[in-house]
């Protein structure tokens, strides 16, 4: 399973990663191990957003429920993310990213991770 990863690069740059998590093949599908999550966040009602640059709020795995989201980073590149994907928002410091969510009325679901998750460690 991939899982686009958004984090600071030492130049102060958010960056993308496209990390590979580790999955088996069983009866019901592919499935992931467990991955930590400190807690969860639903939203509801979410107004169309234009957000300029601006760091997470926190680490957390942001799943659209019935939405598209689209962050940019610092060097233009630009990714979307529908219903299915995940995004691992994990730039706190540095330039940040910019942030559209779309339609207004959509539903999104955060998985926030604790402190001493280590997503490296997820890899395939």
């Amino acid at each position: 399973m991939k899982i686009i990863w958004m984090r600071t690069a030492a130049n102060g740059q958010t960056e993308f990663e496209d990390l590979e998590i580790a999955a088996r093949q069983g009866e019901r599908g592919a499935e992931t191990g467990v991955l930590p999550v400190a807690g969860v966040i639903f939203r509801t009602e979410q107004p169309a957003l234009d957000l300029d640059f601006h760091n997470a709020p926190r680490r957390q795995l942001v799943i659209p429920l019935n939405a598209e989201v689209e962050v940019e980073a610092g060097d233009g590149s630009v990714r979307r993310i529908g219903p299915g994907e995940v995004l691992l928002a994990d730039d706190l410091t540095g330039q940040g990213h910019k942030s559209r969510f779309r339609p207004a009325g959509a539903s999104m679901l955060f998985g926030v991770l604790p402190d001493d998750a280590d997503p490296a460690a997820w890899r395939a």
